[in-house]
C-alpha cells in the first residue's frame, strides 16, 4: 500500500497544483482582452450633472442635474425632454422595468419614486384609417392578422369606435410576425383593399376568420369584399414598402409584441373597453 503521505508523493502532489497555477494564470493572461476605447459624444448641458441611468435597451438615458432630469435620446443624440425636480437629489436609479425611476435625497433621509409614462409620437403616415380622419383621438394599433390576440382585440376597437364616432379613429400598423406565414399576404390584401375603400371589411373578415387563413382563404375573403386585382398587389412594391415602414415605426415606439395599442401615443396596458374608454375620455378633455 501506497503511502500517499510520504515526502515524495507530497512534493509532487506540491509540483503538480504550482503547474496547474501557472497554466492557469497564463490562459487567464492569454483570455483577457485589451480594450480599445474611444469618445463617441460629449454632451453639454445647462446644468451640473449628478447622476446618470440607462435604460435597458440603451436607447434612453436620464441625467440628474441641480434643477431637472434630463430625458437624453441615444438615438437623436441631443436632450429630448426634461421632468423638474425641487428637491437636491443626489443619485437616481432606473427600475428595471423601466418605468420608475428612484431618486435619493441623502440630506431629508428620503427617496422619491417617480413613474415614467413616456408619450410617442406615432404618425399616420400612409396608414389606412378607420373611423373619422380627424378624430382628435387616434388609436394606433400595431397588428398581425394571424394574432390570436388581435383577432380577438379588434371587435373591442370596433366597439371603441361605435361610442366615440367623432372623437377616435383607429389608425392600424402592420406588424407581421415572421412566425405567421401568411400574416404579411393578408397585410398586402388589406393594404390593397385600403385603395379601394374596402379596408374596414377586409380587416374584419381577417380577423373573424384569422385560424384559417392562408394564401388561398386571404384572396376568397379579400374577392367576397369587392377587392380586385390581388395579384398586381402582391407584387407590388409600395405596398411592400408601406408594412416596412409600420415595422420600423414599431421599432422606435418599442413594440415588443402584438397587439400593441397606443392612445394618442400613449401605451394601453389594459386592453378592456372600459380602460380605452378612460384613456379616451382623458384624451378629449384634453382637447
Amino acid at each position: 500500500m501506497r503511502d500517499y503521505h510520504h515526502p515524495v508523493w507530497v512534493g509532487l502532489f506540491v509540483l503538480a497544483m504550482i503547474m496547474a497555477l501557472v497554466f492557469m494564470a497564463g490562459f487567464q493572461q492569454d483570455a483577457l482582452a485589451k480594450i480599445e476605447w474611444e469618445i463617441l459624444n460629449k454632451i453639454t448641458l445647462d446644468e451640473s450633472p449628478k447622476d446618470v441611468a440607462v435604460s435597458n435597451d440603451g436607447t434612453t438615458a436620464y441625467i440628474l442635474g441641480s434643477q431637472n432630469i434630463l430625458i437624453y435620446s441615444m438615438q437623436d443624440n441631443k436632450v429630448t425632454d426634461t421632468i423638474p425636480v425641487s428637491e437636491q437629489f443626489s443619485q437616481l436609479v432606473l427600475a428595471s422595468d423601466g418605468e420608475r425611476l428612484f431618486l435619493t435625497d441623502s440630506k431629508s433621509k428620503q427617496v422619491s419614486i417617480i413613474k415614467l409614462s413616456p408619450i410617442y409620437e406615432i404618425e399616420i403616415g400612409q396608414s389606412p384609417v378607420i373611423g373619422k380622419k380627424d378624430a382628435p383621438v387616434h388609436v394606433a394599433a400595431f397588428i398581425d392578422y394571424q394574432c390570436p390576440y388581435c383577432a380577438k382585440v379588434y371587435p373591442v376597437l370596433e366597439q371603441l369606435l361605435e361610442k366615440y364616432p367623432a372623437g377616435v379613429n383607429l389608425v392600424l400598423k402592420h406588424y407581421p410576425l415572421n412566425m405567421h406565414r401568411f400574416a404579411r399576404t393578408a397585410s398586402l390584401a388589406a393594404l390593397a383593399a385600403a385603395r379601394q375603400d374596402k379596408y374596414a371589411e377586409v380587416t374584419r373578415a381577417f380577423f373573424k376568420n384569422s385560424s384559417s387563413l392562408n394564401e388561398q382563404t386571404v384572396k376568397k375573403y379579400a374577392e367576397e369584399a369587392g377587392v380586385k386585382d390581388l395579384e398586381a398587389a402582391f407584387n407590388d412594391p409600395s405596398l411592400q414598402n408601406l408594412i416596412t415602414q409600420d415595422i420600423a415605426v414599431g421599432a422606435r415606439v418599442k413594440v415588443r409584441g402584438v397587439p400593441a395599442l397606443f392612445v394618442n401615443g400613449r401605451l394601453v396596458k389594459n386592453r378592456s373597453l372600459d380602460e380605452l374608454s378612460r384613456m379616451v375620455e382623458n384624451e378629449l378633455k384634453k382637447k
